[in-house]
């Protein structure tokens, strides 16, 4: 069978690099071609090397700013290589903007290794990965980040949250002052005590938290 893709590890743990090289094995079109131990290593390894996906591991035993340090390098001079982030807990979130975008698949280390095979195939096949654990972190997040704003919500009182649905659908000061029949400072005041009780800056904000109450 014709290899499809090589594969390069950054990891200094040596038993975690050679349990990801005996699962290689499961994958007869995939072809390892090298590991490094840290980012110059594996810099000069892509000096010498043509790879198509990258194994990093995001902590490597030194600060965490030189793995985005590396991330950005790579953007720039090894744009086309897939990266897959191969860490102890769920690092998806550290990354912003263009290093999101680069960074293909995100597996733990403590996910079966199944999760990790899998990625590879997704992320050769030009897709993007998020192992099963991560994505139930990321719905539990979610349904806990729910759950604590209906509570704040439910602080405000009838006419705070009657407020809070005539400032997300766009009304001013001004016009609440007029429909509700009340004074502009009331309605000032009601707003300042609405963003205070539900720790929002800006309506974009009110409206996701009106939207997650029920409330339109």
């Amino acid at each position: 069978m014709p290899i499809s893709y090589r594969i390069v590890i950054t990891d200094d743990h040596k038993v975690l690099t050679s349990g990801i090289l005996d699962l290689l094995k499961i994958l007869p079109e995939a072809q390892f071609v090298g590991a490094a131990s840290s980012p110059d290593e594996l810099k000069q390894l892509l000096r010498n090397q043509d790879a198509d996906i990258l194994i990093l591991d995001y902590r490597l035993r030194r600060p965490i700013q030189e793995t985005h340090e590396l991330v950005e390098w790579l953007i720039k001079h090894r744009p086309s290589l897939k990266i897959i982030m191969y860490s102890n807990d769920d690092v998806s979130k550290a990354f912003r903007d263009a290093s999101a975008k680069s960074i293909q698949g995100y597996v733990m280390k403590n996910d079966e290794p199944g999760e990790l095979l899998e990625a590879i195939k997704v992320v050769a096949a030009g897709g993007h990965y998020k192992s099963s654990s991560i994505r139930a972190q990321r719905s539990l997040h979610l349904l806990n980040e729910e759950e604590r704003v209906r509570k704040l919500v439910a602080l405000l009182t009838d006419r705070e949250k009657e407020i809070l649905v005539l400032i997300v659908e766009g009304m001013k000061n001004r016009e609440i002052a007029e429909k509700l029949i009340l004074s502009i400072t009331t309605i000032q005041t009601h707003r300042r005590n609405i963003k205070e009780k539900l720790t929002a800056k800006t309506t974009i904000e009110l409206r996701k938290m009106a939207e997650i109450a029920g409330l339109i």
